[in-house]
């Protein structure tokens, strides 16, 4: 069954459930050893910063969904063939090692495109935040990271 290009534009603006998501410190150093980075920093002020990678392993592991459900949300599977398309992190300050961030998000555009050799696809964006949830919402320093993504949905019965 094909998925109308109607029905990618009521999904704009979905929220994801969310969640929070713990920088613990094995996986920390975990991390930084498997991208060759040196172990998580300690700042000024005693705390360890975590690699910035966790900004996205954090976005992503607690958005609420998994992504097999992500992809449902668009009428496909993983056996459709789904990509990765394109990633920005913005960080407003390091994540610390063994804090927790509260996870939110969304579908913010979706847009059906033709492709002379790819044919019909879809690019879908979509955005997390992280917040340092022992802050107020309105204190600049609780949204801590945003990730912003897309994914590319190939539409072979389109």
């Amino acid at each position: 069954m094909a998925f109308a290009e109607a029905d990618l534009q009521t999904l704009v603006g979905r929220r994801f459930p969310g969640g929070s998501y713990t920088v613990e410190p094995w996986r920390a150093w975990l991390l930084a050893d498997c991208v060759l980075a040196d172990p998580p920093s300690l700042t000024d002020g005693g705390e360890q910063t975590a690699h910035p990678l966790f900004a996205w392993m954090a976005a992503t592991g607690a958005m609420g969904v998994t992504w097999d459900e992500l992809f449902g949300w668009f009428g496909a599977s993983a056996a459709d063939g789904p990509v990765f398309g394109e990633h920005e992190t913005t960080l407003h300050r390091p994540l610390r090692v063994g804090a927790t961030y509260r996870v939110s998000g969304g579908v913010e555009s979706a847009e059906r495109k033709v492709g002379r050799r790819t044919g019909v696809f879809d690019v879908v964006g979509y955005a997390m935040d992280l917040r340092d949830p022992g802050l107020p919402p309105d204190d600049p320093g609780a949204h801590v990271a945003r990730c912003w993504n897309s994914i590319v949905f190939p539409r072979r019965d389109a």
